[in-house]
């Protein structure tokens, strides 16, 4: 509830119940808080490596049906593009759920493909800690450390 107050009013009241209410939107619900939006999706996000790392085995299994092959499939790189979906995708789908919940995204909804980036960002633009910005970070680095 947003509070306002003017000169002639005695105490401060909600926007909607002052003067200024003919100005309001009637059609849309303000945003909600940051502390009420859903961090689901970012949490998933931000453990994407390590997960598409794993879906990365998975799939260099169905197509190689050699553990051996499968894993030096992996670790050379060839399907690293899945991880690289994955991250994006969870990004963009975190994106579209804070436009949903009428979070402004306009800061940094357009660097959804730029993970870490985007996971500062919505932190801040959020006023959340950055956790699963450094928990990212970390799973990114454990995959390519495994990766060598």
């Amino acid at each position: 509830m947003t509070l306002v107050w003017q000169a002639d009013m005695p105490a401060w009241s909600p926007a909607g119940s002052s003067p200024l209410a003919v100005h309001l939107p009637r059609n849309t619900p303000p945003p909600l808080p940051g502390h009420t939006i859903s961090n689901t999706v970012v949490w998933v996000l931000a453990l994407a490596p390590l997960l598409g790392f794993m879906l990365e085995a998975f799939i260099a299994g169905m197509v190689y049906g050699n553990e051996d092959s499968a894993m030096e499939a992996v670790f050379n790189g060839q399907f690293f593009y899945i991880t690289l979906i994955l991250n994006i995708a969870l990004s963009y789908g975190d994106e579209r759920n804070l436009k949903k919940a009428g979070i402004d995204t306009r800061g940094y909804g357009k660097l959804a493909w730029l993970v870490p980036v985007y996971l500062w960002k919505r932190a801040r633009a959020l006023s959340q800690t950055p956790a699963y910005f450094w928990v990212w970070l970390a799973t990114f680095s454990l995959v390519i450390v495994a990766s060598l």
